[in-house]
């Protein structure tokens, strides 16, 4: 869990995951899926060129695949739905933060946009990491836990 220094404003940068998974905007669904499940992450930014252009979330992917492809009962047009290209399910509205931005400012913005996770701009506006509800909660619990006082082993409730 991320330590929070005392009497300081933590910032998106103290918080972020990294490294950030990229996928190219003609990859297949299947392609992100396998991704998505192969690191473990629920967002990734979606490439075109070489430059960042959206995201996709797990979610998208699993909402766009049909619930029968890859299953004895898959017909062609479920399959088909494992070889359409992130690019015609990506967000390319993206809201993004930048290192400094505060945790509650961050927070805001998501809630407010209903959004879950800000991808984190560097000095030189690259994207250098992305902030997630689960950062947030996880900065929010360290927060709560260090403020709470110490508790002596005399004062411990028995079990």
């Amino acid at each position: 869990m991320t330590q929070i220094q005392p009497n300081s404003l933590p910032t998106v940068g103290d918080v972020m995951s990294q490294p950030v998974h990229v996928v190219r905007s003609d990859e297949t669904l299947q392609a992100a899926r396998k991704a998505l499940e192969i690191f473990g992450v629920h967002h990734m930014l979606v490439e075109n060129n070489g430059r960042i252009v959206g995201i996709v979330s797990d979610r998208d992917v699993l909402r766009h695949l049909s619930p029968y492809a890859e299953g004895i009962s898959a017909q062609t047009r479920d399959e088909a739905t494992l070889r359409r290209p992130i690019y015609s399910i990506a967000t390319y509205d993206l809201t993004t933060v930048e290192m400094d931005t505060t945790l509650e400012e961050a927070t805001a913005l998501m809630l407010r946009n209903g959004i879950s996770c800000l991808p984190v701009r560097g000095r030189q506006g690259n994207v250098v990491g992305i902030v997630t509800k689960t950062d947030l909660l996880q900065a929010t619990l360290s927060c709560l836990l260090s403020e709470r006082p110490s508790e002596q082993p005399s004062e411990r409730r028995a079990a």
